[in-house]
């Protein structure tokens, strides 16, 4: 069984990491609608962007065995991640999820920068209601006549 002290600092590590990445969605909090925030959990929409009439999802951040970080541009636009680092790679599960243990600042600056410009992708698209017919241009899987 773990001892006290080792249990209090895994969960400080989180508290830490969940921390230093929800200080990386800090300065969009105005320009998207936030569905939840508080220590742990935190997910974000568009105020501007749907999909089918729903807002789309913007990011959520989530604590289980780790600090989880979903950022759902990358779906729409996978080349938001050409030149990431291997280290920052290396945190990636799936195609649009980073997992940490601990605060890692060197990792979160670079998360912050594909943060960035996910945040000016949707910025760019504007107040639209995409259709299916959109989604698919926009991710490059329309059907060619």
């Amino acid at each position: 069984m773990p001892s006290k002290t080792k249990v209090a600092s895994k969960k400080q590590d989180f508290e830490l990491a969940f921390q230093g990445v929800r200080k990386i969605f800090k300065p969009y909090d105005k320009k998207l609608s936030l569905k939840k925030d508080k220590p742990g959990d935190y997910m974000s929409e568009s105020k501007s962007l749907c999909y089918l009439g729903k807002p789309m999802m913007f990011a959520s951040i989530t604590t289980k065995s780790y600090v989880s970080v979903h950022l759902f541009p990358v779906y729409m636009f996978p080349n938001l991640l050409d030149g990431i680092s291997p280290e920052l790679k290396k945190r990636m599960q799936g195609m649009t999820c980073w997992n940490f243990k601990k605060a890692e600042e060197p990792l979160f600056a670079e998360l912050g920068k594909v943060v960035a410009a996910s945040f000016r992708r949707f910025e760019e698209l504007g107040e639209r209601n995409l259709t299916r017919e959109d989604a698919q241009e926009l991710w490059g899987k329309a059907k060619k006549k």
